[in-house]
């Protein structure tokens, strides 16, 4: 399966390298993230995101904007234990491929809209009480695939530099028990152009 995302993921890439208009850039983001559904009671979690971007000129209002980013998640909550305050922190990295639309609404200003592919590489769950700490391994229990819907805005501030804020939101379940949680994330980055 991975082999057939990797394929699929090149072939992208080459196919985007055969047109005339290809930037390729670098992309950072503070990513903010925790679970929505029926049942989730999350909290936010920092963590961050890393990773290339192509854009691939389609007209001088649209773009294709594909890319391949490490991305740390974290969700966080609290509770009591016997009267003691309980934090516990689900982390999970995961290999993203987000495919988005871009709409140059004018030169600076640009809306994002398209989906993402989450590959689960592991997750850690830790608790943490009166200074004490614990962390289980907890890449069994995820699924192994997030699919989800991305959305943001963004202004050019230079040339070769982007500016953008996007919401991702998972529209597959996170955990395999099936609790109705899925991911969502807050991200805040830019993107430089060097090519």
């Amino acid at each position: 399966m991975l082999k057939k995302i990797i394929l699929a993921a090149a072939l992208v890439v080459s196919a985007a390298f055969a047109q005339s208009s290809v930037n390729v850039g670098g992309r950072a983001a503070f990513d903010y993230g925790s679970a929505w559904g029926d049942k989730s009671d999350a909290e936010w979690g920092a963590g961050f995101n890393a990773g290339i971007n192509l854009k691939v000129g389609i007209n001088d209002m649209l773009s294709f904007v594909p890319g391949l980013e490490i991305d740390l998640r974290r969700i966080t909550s609290e509770d009591t234990y016997r009267g003691e305050t309980l934090e516990q922190t689900l982390s999970m990295w995961y290999l993203d491929i987000p495919l988005a639309l871009r709409i140059n609404a004018n030169p600076q200003f640009f809306i994002d809209a398209g989906l993402y592919l989450g590959i689960n590489l592991s997750a850690e769950f830790t608790s943490e009480v009166k200074g004490q700490s614990a962390s289980v391994d907890y890449g069994d229990a995820m699924e192994s695939i997030d699919i989800g819907i991305l959305a943001g805005v963004g202004y050019n501030v230079m040339p070769n530099l982007d500016l953008n804020f996007r919401l991702a939101l998972g529209l597959t379940e996170m955990i395999k028990d099936g609790k109705g949680s899925k991911n969502m994330r807050l991200q805040l980055g830019a993107t430089y152009w060097f090519m």
